[in-house]
């Protein structure tokens, strides 16, 4: 039992340091990550030069694309157009925004299957060597952001057959929702002294409430070993919506959180 895997990436960095009240900085990387097993994730083989070619894809860890830039920018000081009114300069003056984005490429994964009564025993004549989901098309890329009931072409699988050498499909040829977020802090510091302050502070996670799909139900249930018609497709035969089955096969299951707002009050002394 053992496993290789590689990593290679290109990696570029940006930094407008602190000047004229902006802080900016930019940090992208290109990558991928490819092995014949992700090790932690239980997912070993064996490796000989047939099941490295029939094994070898991404690994969980994966992301092609991961781009975050953030700043930190100072307001200017009202107090600079009243000539240095307190009052003005009270409210005015020491107000601080802040924000970091990210956008990131989801992560890899595999199709699987359930058929009710049926283990690797009856499949591989194996009870350690599973096999997997058998592909009839294409399945598209498996990143369908604009509709969370059609993350790929379920079409494009069916139920593995007994005498199933586990090499139906490939591991992680399908990409999931990733990541397109902003988040962004307004402060401002109220001096009440010398030593003394009060800070007020509003953040704002996921700022521009985008919608962002997390998990994708990947798991094709079938009727019997005989009989592998899908039993939880989220649509029909006719192009029809099946309520009960929302959470069905190719569809999102998990979302990322929607906009969420704090404030904080800090007293400092």
């Amino acid at each position: 039992m053992g496993g290789n895997s590689n990593y290679n990436s290109m990696q570029v960095s940006l930094e407008r340091r602190f000047a004229q009240e902006l802080f900016m900085q930019v940090s992208y990387t290109l990558s991928r990550a490819m092995g014949t097993t992700n090790g932690s994730d239980g997912d070993f083989v064996r490796i000989d030069e047939f099941h490295k070619a029939a094994n070898y894809g991404p690994l969980a860890f994966h992301r092609k694309h991961n781009l975050v830039v953030n700043s930190i920018y100072e307001l200017p000081r009202l107090s600079r157009f009243a000539d240095g009114n307190k009052v003005v300069g009270f409210f005015g003056d020491n107000w601080q925004l802040s924000g970091i984005y990210q956008f990131q490429s989801g992560a890899p994964y595999g199709v699987g299957f359930s058929i009710p009564g049926i283990g690797s025993i009856q499949l591989t004549g194996s009870n350690t060597e599973g096999s997997r989901a058998r592909v009839l098309g294409d399945s598209g890329v498996g990143n369908n952001n604009d509709d969370p009931y059609r993350q790929f072409n379920t079409a494009a699988f069916t139920a593995p057959l007994p005498g199933s050498l586990g090499l139906e499909s490939g591991r992680n040829y399908l990409i999931g929702p990733g990541i397109n977020n902003f988040d962004f802090s307004l402060q401002k510091a109220f001096p009440l002294g010398e030593t003394t302050r009060f800070e007020l502070r509003l953040d704002a996670f996921n700022a521009f409430n985008h919608t962002q799909f997390g998990a994708v139900n990947a798991t094709l249930n079938v009727t019997s070993l005989t009989n592998p018609t899908p039993t939880n497709l989220p649509f029909d035969s006719s192009g029809n919506f099946i309520p009960g089955n929302r959470n069905g096969f190719g569809t999102v299951s998990v979302a990322r959180d929607p906009r969420i707002l704090q404030m904080v009050a800090k007293f400092i002394f």
